[in-house]
């Protein structure tokens, strides 16, 4: 999986072929609108399907507000 800070998340599967050469897929998106990433990292989970652990906050509700009182909130 490759991340930006801002938005952008690309996750690549990758496998091997019949004589056992690496294969990477096309990237499947998985973007969240108004949502900063701290961090990423991805969980073992042996031969199961994959999965990744983030730290994100979403700063939506923070940006509408032209006051900024609630930016502390977020």
């Amino acid at each position: 999986m490759i991340g930006a800070v801002e938005k952008q998340k690309l996750a690549y599967i990758m496998n091997r072929d019949t004589q056992a050469r690496l294969t990477i897929s096309s990237p499947l998106e998985a973007h969240k609108s108004n949502t900063l990433t701290y961090h990423m990292v991805g969980v073992d989970v042996g031969f199961d399907n994959p999965m990744f652990a983030c730290l994100e906050i979403d700063y939506e509700e923070a940006d509408m507000d032209p006051s900024g009182g609630h930016y502390p909130l977020t």
